[in-house]
């Protein structure tokens, strides 16, 4: 989101929040899929904010390292790239970690867990969330380097038409 109503207060904006994020949880039960659109830059730069994830439903039992998971934290929604699965066959957690950040993330529990990100969706196109050797070396670099990761920004939001 780019920028918001000068009229509406903080209380109004959390309220709009809180509502979205609950219709997406019905739709995401439902139906089994939903979308969502990305706020943060933690997963750049496979993932910028103003995409729209589309998320499966999906079981810890059906995620592998490499995938892009979506799951709740601190009354929140975070995706964050699955690096590592640990735990017993019957609890598996899930190691995750955002592609620009330099450090993992505390293991996610089954019951955090709301599915996995089959897509991205960006400027009319349809992405898949997969590794590139491009994309590793360049959240290398993101992970290390605060200056790089607001030019970057700086210059997609530059780029992104009003």
């Amino acid at each position: 989101m780019r920028s918001k109503p000068t009229d509406a207060s903080p209380e109004t904006v959390d309220t709009r929040s809180e509502v979205k994020g609950e219709l997406f949880l019905d739709i995401l039960q439902s139906t089994g899929i939903a979308r969502l659109a990305v706020t943060g830059a933690s997963m750049l730069p496979a993932i910028w904010p103003g995409d729209v994830l589309e998320v499966e439903r999906r079981g810890a039992d059906e995620i592998s390292p490499g995938d892009v998971v979506l799951f709740t934290r601190q009354g929140g929604y975070t995706a964050h790239r699955v690096v590592a699965k640990t735990g017993t066959a019957d609890r598996p957690l899930l190691i995750t970690r955002g592609d620009s950040l330099p450090a993992p993330d505390d293991p996610i529990s089954p019951e955090q867990l709301l599915g996995r990100v089959v897509a991205v969706l960006r400027g009319g196109r349809r992405l898949e969330p997969r590794p590139t050797r491009w994309g590793r070396a360049a959240a290398w670099i993101l992970a290390r380097s605060e200056f790089c990761t607001k030019l970057a920004l700086h210059l997609a939001d530059w780029r992104r038409p009003l």
